[in-house]
């Protein structure tokens, strides 16, 4: 690969919902000359999928779907594979927010712990955290 190019959020919205033809035929074109890597930034995931769920509607499952098959083509790289994956398959058997799916698998990977109002979730996360009025 000779380029590396930072992905943007709209890239992968475009990819993924396919609304525009004219722009979707160019990223593949792009894609399939084969020199460029697209990294892919866990913050770029985080949104689209948010953007994907609330604004499109899609499917939980099927968007964890689409992202599992975009971030084993070639040329995709993630700034944080192996933490990515954890979260992708974290993410799929529970129902609380992909952001903190990552927030949870972050503090382990990092060893800190969650300062955060919402325990129920992060309860079901298994993870150390802490509300304010648990430190005072």
């Amino acid at each position: 690969m000779n380029n590396a190019m930072i992905v943007d959020t709209n890239m992968l919205i475009r990819l993924f919902t396919k609304d525009d033809d004219a722009q979707i035929e160019q990223l593949v074109q792009f894609m399939e000359h084969g020199d460029t890597a697209f990294n892919v930034l866990t913050i770029v995931l985080i949104e689209a999928y948010w953007v994907l769920r609330k604004v499109y509607g899609f499917d939980k499952e099927m968007i964890l779907r689409v992202f599992e098959d975009f971030i084993e083509a070639d040329g995709v790289e993630l700034e944080e594979d192996g933490l990515v994956q954890r979260v992708l398959t974290r993410f799929r058997g529970v129902n609380v927010d992909l952001v903190d799916v990552y927030l949870a698998e972050k503090s382990r990977s990092l060893e800190l712990s969650v300062l955060t109002w919402n325990a129920r979730d992060f309860r079901k996360l298994e993870c150390e955290f802490y509300r304010p009025q648990d430190l005072t």
